[in-house]
């Protein structure tokens, strides 16, 4: 009887050191644009494998991402846009720690997939069928088809992807292309889902979800849009490089791909960054940055990288 009491006891003082242990363990609140979140999730889960420290990661938007890290909810905000003027005035810091592309993605099934697929869209074009200019893809190719009807898809979030698509086409923001899609999604996935669901479907993703991760090639149903680069009407061997998503990394990372619609991921904090939250932006842009590639980002120059660290250590870009 008294062993028994004895082992209830130790077994009460191993349960109140391990719940005081959990409670003083560093969290790190992270939430923000689709674009970063699955390059975020890898960097959390190789940091926790060495830190005592539980990042939270939540995507949402880039917009909603902003909104959080201002208002003291999350301690970082992932951000795919650039950081406005009243966004600093109101204390955001933010640092850049990859690059990306946005793509146009269409439908395997797409009616026209081969003859996109031979003289790919011009900017004009793309212009053309996201501001309803064009309405049936058989106009792109010069065709009489049925059932051709362009279905435009747009973000419903305040979306990073949407500001940088928006640049891309023209003279445009989120809302003038939201006014004319037909269907409006929140996220990366959703828009996939919306792709993939309709043969005349067009949208735009974070060129990540339009590949399998696991093999680089198409994600199910979804193909990218080549641009034509040139406007010649012809995709040659230099505009040819969707077919896997590392060779469009590389094209990303060569500044082949135009930027607008290539853009910087950025991190971002209300004032510098501190404490445990600081030693994790460290290791991103240091150790962190071996997983860059892998993953279908575009790692920094060195260059830059040393410049981030530096405006990282001072706590401001001066």
């Amino acid at each position: 009887m008294m062993m028994k009491k004895i082992l209830l006891v130790i077994t009460s003082i191993i349960l109140i050191i391990s719940a005081c242990q959990n409670k003083t363990k560093n969290t790190i609140r992270i939430s923000g644009a689709w674009a970063l979140f699955p390059m975020m999730n890898v960097w959390a889960a190789e940091y926790q494998k060495t830190h005592d420290v539980v990042i939270e990661i939540s995507g949402g938007g880039a917009g909603k991402g902003m909104s959080d890290v201002l208002n003291g909810q999350v301690d970082i905000a992932m951000c795919s846009r650039p950081v406005r003027e009243e966004e600093i005035q109101q204390g955001a810091f933010y640092l850049s720690v990859a690059k990306d592309a946005v793509i146009a993605t269409i439908n395997s099934a797409n009616p026209v997939l081969k003859e996109i697929y031979e003289q790919g869209l011009s900017r004009d074009d793309l212009e053309a069928v996201f501001l309803k200019r064009i309405t049936h893809w058989g106009e792109l190719v010069g065709k009489k088809i049925e059932d051709d009807k362009i279905i435009v898809l747009g973000r419903a979030d305040a979306s990073g992807a949407a500001k940088v698509w928006a640049d891309f086409l023209g003279d445009y923001n989120q809302s003038d292309l939201q006014d004319k899609a037909d269907a409006n999604y929140s996220g990366d996935q959703s828009m996939c889902n919306g792709v993939q669901s309709n043969k005349n479907a067009i949208g735009f993703n974070n060129l990540n979800y339009a590949y399998n991760i696991e093999n680089e090639s198409f994600a199910e149903h979804i193909r990218p849009v080549p641009v034509d680069l040139n406007n010649d009407n012809i995709l040659n061997q230099n505009e040819n490089f969707y077919n896997r998503r590392d060779d469009l990394v590389a094209k990303v990372s060569e500044g082949i791909y135009p930027s607008p619609p290539s853009r910087l991921e950025y991190i971002v904090s209300k004032g510098p960054f501190t404490e445990h939250v600081k030693e994790f932006i460290q290791w991103i842009s240091t150790d962190g940055q071996k997983f860059v590639t892998e993953n279908g980002y575009v790692k920094l120059p060195e260059k830059e990288i040393k410049k981030e660290l530096h405006y990282l250590e001072r706590g401001n870009r001066e």
